[in-house]
């Protein structure tokens, strides 16, 4: 049984950092962590257009996170909004492009760990609220 669930986290997945999605929500997390994982597959095939330039389409971000054309939308004007991502339109048919602002994520970078350090201290607060437990014994492992 471990084996199947290892294969099954092993590929094809988003990582998504626990300190981004306090920091901003879920979607938005999921955004910049794929948009991020889209930049690295650009980067290691020496694809990034003058000066980090990549571009995504809508559906195939959709296709890999399941985020609506609005949901991305929203996301992309709160990373705009914080400055980690430019994004501009061209071409025809118009492609949405992206550039990561670098101070800006070395930033974001220096906040991920100060709050990775501070995880424990935050577990605790949770387990104070007295979430109750949610029962999983209908799904089928």
């Amino acid at each position: 049984m471990k084996n199947k669930l290892d294969k099954m986290f092993e590929s094809d997945f988003i990582r998504v950092p626990r300190p981004f999605i306090r920091r901003f929500n879920l979607n938005t997390a999921v955004m910049l962590s794929e948009i991020y994982s889209e930049y690295t597959y650009w980067k290691d095939r020496d694809g990034l257009q003058n000066g980090g330039w990549f571009y995504s389409t809508i559906e195939n971000i959709y296709y890999n996170t399941s985020l609506s054309k609005h949901q991305q939308s929203v996301a992309v004007k709160e990373l705009e909004g914080y400055g980690i991502i430019k994004v501009k339109y061209q071409g025809m048919p118009k492609k949405r492009f992206f550039k990561f602002d670098s101070t800006v994520f070395g930033k974001l970078y220096d906040d991920f760990l100060l709050n990775s350090n501070g995880a424990e201290e935050e577990i605790e607060t949770l387990e104070m609220l007295e979430i109750p437990h949610r029962n999983f014994s209908g799904f089928s492992f």
